[in-house]
């Protein structure tokens, strides 16, 4: 989901169009010079090996008239490592030669509740960047984990709560739907007309760029997501439905996360605002569950 937006107020876009009239009027328009900057991408999932899949990408900037090649840009042979605050344990981490600039080192399982740094060494650069991970959420729900949930389109509404339990009412969840169907499969649940079922191009689709309506997420405290419907006030998600765009395949994962993760969502340059000392990017940590979704249509049976 596209969810990070360019804001130019009045002001400010007054300055730049004199800007653009100074350079403009020279010899030579000159713009920001480039410079070398290690960047860093990657997040801890409590619970969960620092493996391949869950691997922090160290790679450095490229010149904006170059096209970016992560082959070229990801960084062999950096020193990484992570740490654990509370027992001192250091982990290094390691990339490999066919995935230059993904680190991680599966004998490392990340702990809740643990503060953890991240360092990274590249010649005389150092890197750093600091997280805590989230306790872990308690989910009470109907809905199965180790399977695909099928859900009839009539039944979308509030059938199969997610309610949540938390030693922290101010924790941030981030709720997120993901369909998994590609675009030539996508059909609406709920079309605006009949001659409309399915999105006409990939830009209808994900906004061209995995955005919504394929990719829509949402978040709040805790204490915040309680419904009228339950009059017990418990802390509940029962609007999943909500996010449900397209039938057939799709996944909701539901996550806590921490404060670099909830800054990375929110600032408006989330590259500087993502936890990194001495670099850009994001480094942060979440717990959370997956649940799968088959979502079909009123005339197709429910395989049980």
């Amino acid at each position: 989901m596209s969810i990070f937006k360019i804001k130019i107020k009045p002001l400010a876009a007054g300055f730049l169009a004199l800007l653009f009239l100074a350079t403009a009027c020279g010899k030579k328009a000159v713009g920001p010079e480039y410079r070398k900057e290690i960047t860093v991408s990657g997040f801890l999932w409590g619970n969960q090996k620092i493996d391949s899949s869950h691997a922090i990408l160290v790679a450095t900037t490229r010149p904006i008239a170059q096209v970016y090649d992560l082959q070229e840009a990801g960084i062999r042979g950096a020193e990484v490592s992570i740490t654990d605050a509370s027992t001192g344990m250091r982990t290094v981490l390691h990339d490999t030669p066919g995935r230059p600039g993904f680190y991680f080192n599966d004998s490392l399982t990340v702990v809740p509740k643990t503060a953890y740094t991240l360092r990274i060494r590249v010649d005389e650069m150092e890197v750093t960047a600091s997280t805590t991970v989230p306790p872990v959420l308690r989910l009470t729900t109907t809905l199965k984990r180790d399977t695909v949930n099928v859900v009839h389109q009539k039944d979308l509404s509030r059938n199969r709560p997610i309610f949540l339990d938390h030693e922290s009412p101010d924790q941030i969840v981030l709720v997120d739907m993901f369909c998994n169907e590609p675009l030539e499969n996508a059909e609406y649940i709920q079309p605006f007309h009949k001659s409309h079922s399915k999105p006409e191009n990939q830009n209808e689709y994900d906004g061209g760029n995995n955005g919504p309506p394929r990719h829509i997420m949402g978040m709040a405290r805790i204490k915040e997501m309680v419904s009228p419907s339950y009059p017990d006030n418990r802390p509940v998600i029962d609007w999943y439905s909500s996010m449900l765009v397209f039938f057939g395949s799709n996944t909701l994962t539901v996550m806590a996360i921490d404060s670099n993760y909830h800054k990375v969502l929110y600032a408006e340059h989330p590259e500087l605002e993502g936890g990194i000392q001495g670099g850009i990017g994001r480094f942060g940590s979440m717990c959370g569950e997956k649940f799968e979704f088959r979502v079909i249509k009123e005339d197709e049976p429910v395989p049980y």
